[in-house]
């Protein structure tokens, strides 16, 4: 039991960086990587490129100012255009809040962000991850479980497809070398996280 507690709790604080990087939050980033040990830090390819103000603004290149390098951060932009894969799209996107609201995470609403964000996506297996902490602490081994599945559906259903086309379609974009380098760490490691 004790070893899948170390094991979430790595995973949370994994989670939380990455969420940090999709939406930008540099104070709260630099708070999480001050914290850890420097081997630890040493291990996250993309942390030795990390030089705030330049990683800030290509962050705003990519995901915020609509230009040259514009690369959507939701879920939704990588879905097909034809009317059917609309509708199957806003139905996703109905289901995903719904999931949400039954979780009782409101991450999404409370940032203004769009639920289909990457950064929301991942704030929620964040969030499942520290519900995860707790029923373990609890010795609620079936409310951990389900924790488990509705993460690994959310990241299977949602988030893979998402980041494959990310990658595949825009990988050349990504000209400086934080993201060049986070973008493929962050898909590999979230496979682990959650699987």
């Amino acid at each position: 039991m004790f070893e899948t507690q170390v094991e979430t709790y790595g995973k949370l604080v994994l989670t939380q960086l990455f969420t940090h990087i999709w939406y930008g939050d540099w104070d709260k980033y630099e708070q999480i990587v001050n914290q850890l040990p420097k081997n630890l830090v040493d291990q996250f390819s993309f942390h030795t490129f990390y030089a705030r103000e330049e990683t800030k603004i290509w962050h705003e290149n990519y995901f915020s100012i609509p230009g040259k390098y514009f690369i959507p951060p939701y879920m939704s932009s990588y879905r097909g255009k034809s009317e059917n894969e609309e509708v199957d799209t806003k139905q996703d996107l109905l289901c995903l809040i719904g999931v949400y609201e039954k979780m009782g995470f409101y991450y999404p609403i409370e940032r203004e962000a769009f639920p289909d964000h990457i950064g929301s996506l991942t704030a929620f297996i964040t969030a499942t991850l520290k519900e995860e902490m707790a029923a373990l602490e609890e010795g609620d081994g079936n409310l951990a479980n389900q924790l488990t599945n509705v993460r690994k559906e959310l990241y299977d259903h949602y988030l893979v497809p998402c980041l494959n086309a990310i990658w595949r379609q825009h990988q050349n974009k990504f000209s400086d070398p934080f993201f060049r380098a986070f973008i493929p760490y962050y898909i590999e490691t979230m496979e682990e996280v959650v699987h």
